[in-house]
């Protein structure tokens, strides 16, 4: 039976480090629900992205940008791993004025940026639970776009869109039944 091997890379130590153990685990429990055997390791560095791919007037990362980096140093060199970078960055991309995250399946990496899915970034108190589990969404959310699901219409799969914080705040971090099956033919198990 074929192993997902993903990589996770840390872009930031501040509200990253913190939570990787607890990632780590949602994803392994999040794949096995679906019967995918997954196995995950931290890369041992923290990778910032360059700020050539920061752009001044937006304040923000362009994604794209950091996705083809990510490429670059990790992951062609990195055979079998589906790579995951995450940090405490703000991001956008092509026609978005913000993105929590995303995947460039051809390229196998995927960027998790995790500013915005802070309670404290809309003037909130500080929830670290809801913090944590909002990662966790958009990690599983971003891997599964790298084994080649598509958003799912059903708001509660952890594959549905999320055009604001609060459509995080609604969906599972889990697939569902449809999506659970399209990945079990994607990976043919």
């Amino acid at each position: 039976m074929p192993m997902v091997k993903v990589l996770l890379v840390p872009y930031t130590k501040s509200m990253i480090a913190d939570y990787m153990d607890y990632w780590i685990h949602a994803f392994k429990e999040s794949f096995t629900r679906a019967g995918i055997p997954v196995s995950v390791d931290v890369w041992s560095e923290y990778l910032h992205p360059p700020m050539k791919c920061f752009v001044w007037d937006r304040v923000q990362y362009y994604s794209p940008c950091i996705l083809e980096w990510l490429h670059g140093i990790l992951g062609s060199r990195l055979q079998g791993y589906l790579v995951v970078g995450l940090g405490y960055l703000d991001a956008y991309s092509n026609g978005l004025n913000f993105v929590f995250g995303e995947a460039a399946p051809g390229l196998g990496v995927a960027s998790v940026y995790t500013k915005r899915l802070s309670p404290a970034f809309y003037g909130e108190g500080m929830d670290w639970n809801r913090y944590a589990e909002r990662v966790a969404k958009e990690i599983i959310h971003e891997t599964g776009h790298l084994l080649g699901l598509g958003h799912c219409p059903d708001k509660e799969c952890v594959m549905s869109f999320s055009n604001s914080v609060w459509d995080v705040d609604v969906k599972t971090r889990f697939f569902c039944g449809e999506c659970s099956r399209k990945l079990r033919i994607l990976l043919n198990i």
